[in-house]
């Protein structure tokens, strides 16, 4: 398993039953991570869905530092005249400039700090995997890595390969990453356990969604005791050990 952190100061990703006001996930969803993993190795837009689908790709989340989410007004500007005239004879309400409220994430209280995630990677084809290491190793992206969108770039950091034990667990265990939503949990003090409903997990080859999921997790990376179904992968990163599950 390759584990590398994942850090940038602003972060979007767009909540798929968002319209007008563009709200965001507070950690990037697995659709998200299996595109940026196909960038930094160069396939085609609609040349990897298959490949990174659930059966062939196991991908962990964990959330290293709080994060919080800020609202932005962005103004965009229609560049080519001609299609934006005959948009306004269809809309005549329509006022140019447009503002588009955008709510992103960051991390810090009194000023900006990054965002931080780290990620669990395991594929079966163990070419992948050699590949994805040395990029990482090396920092050679075929395309430069973003927290969500294509202005919001984000810094990639290998952090070791380890041998991962998966399992299917029995009765409570200290979940440190973001977890399908638990059968049941054990609260303790000194943790704020947070929700993100209708998460994006996969895709078809035909670039629709697929299913969705909601996901528990602490906003610092603590473990949560928490009864789970499906399997829980343990390992040991800098000496510390994991337990988590996949997305």
């Amino acid at each position: 398993m390759i584990v590398f952190d994942l850090t940038g100061y602003l972060a979007h990703f767009r909540k798929i039953f968002s319209t007008t006001s563009s709200l965001s996930y507070s950690f990037p969803p697995r659709t998200t991570l299996c595109g940026m993993i196909a960038g930094i190795l160069g396939y085609d837009r609609d040349g990897y869905y298959e490949l990174f689908s659930s059966e062939n790709c196991k991908i962990g989340l964990q959330v290293m530092k709080p994060v919080r989410h800020i609202l932005q007004v962005v103004n965009y500007l229609m560049t080519k005249k001609d299609a934006f005239n005959e948009f306004k004879k269809t809309f005549k309400w329509w006022r140019d400039p447009a503002q588009i409220r955008l709510v992103l994430i960051a991390a810090g209280e009194r000023r900006l700090s990054e965002a931080h995630y780290r990620i669990f990677f395991h594929h079966k084809d163990a070419s992948l995997m050699n590949d994805l290491e040395a990029r990482l190793r090396s920092r050679k992206f075929y395309y430069p890595p973003s927290l969500g969108t294509a202005n919001h770039l984000a810094t990639l950091k290998y952090v070791d390969s380890v041998d991962a034990e998966i399992f299917e667990p029995k009765g409570y265990l200290p979940i440190s990453t973001v977890m399908p939503f638990p059968e049941s949990i054990k609260p303790k003090e000194g943790l704020r356990i947070l929700f993100e409903e209708r998460v994006p997990f996969d895709f078809s080859k035909d670039r629709a969604f697929g299913k969705n999921k909601d996901y528990v997790y602490e906003e610092t990376g603590k473990p949560i005791e928490a009864k789970v179904n499906g399997e829980v992968f343990k390992c040991k990163v800098n000496g510390e050990e994991i337990i988590g599950t996949f997305m």
